[in-house]
């Protein structure tokens, strides 16, 4: 028997102070049986960072081919390929090859690092990438906030990110390599 998504729906508030983009977002975000809700939210986080009201989730996991969210324009070329992770260079140098633009989000604090030192040289060649850090440093877990129905806001400021409910708060700061 094979598992399904969880699929999870989200009223978010978006105030982006960096990019003057404010947005109320309902979104209906599955779930990976594989996925733990943890990489969930950071998929989350990277939706938010990147907002833009043609950008969509994609079957991520599902599909090894695509990234886990894309902006296409109306003729269906690619204009910004969002990743989750680690991937491996020859995954970023697809993505460069079909999108105008790559962006990467990272969550393993030392992970991430050595895996960014390792290829630096061949990151620092291509112009269409864009490698980003997420770091849970106020009130975490990332996900303590998920239900099957979620209100959240998020504001961005600088290279914080701070995503709240009712009652709580979580700060994440937001590195660029």
């Amino acid at each position: 028997m094979a598992l399904e998504s969880t699929v999870y729906k989200i009223d978010i508030n978006l105030s982006n102070f960096n990019t003057h983009y404010y947005e109320d977002f309902n979104l209906t975000v599955a779930k990976h049986p594989s996925e733990n809700e943890s990489r969930m939210m950071y998929r989350l986080l990277a939706f938010l960072y990147c907002a833009h009201t043609d950008l969509k989730f994609t079957k991520g996991l599902s599909s090894t081919g695509d990234p886990e969210l894309w902006q296409k324009d109306y003729s269906g070329e690619i204009i910004q390929w969002i990743d989750l992770g680690l991937p491996d260079i020859k995954r970023v140098r697809q993505a460069s090859g079909k999108s105008q633009s790559v962006k990467v989000f990272t969550y393993h604090q030392n992970k991430a690092h050595e895996w960014f030192q390792k290829n630096k040289s061949d990151f620092q060649k291509n112009q269409k990438l864009e490698v980003y850090h997420f770091n849970v440093n106020e009130n975490g877990p990332i996900d303590k906030f998920v239900t099957k129905s979620m209100r959240l806001s998020c504001i961005i400021e600088e290279q914080q990110m701070y995503l709240s409910n009712d009652n709580e708060r979580i700060g994440i700061e937001v590195e660029k390599f």
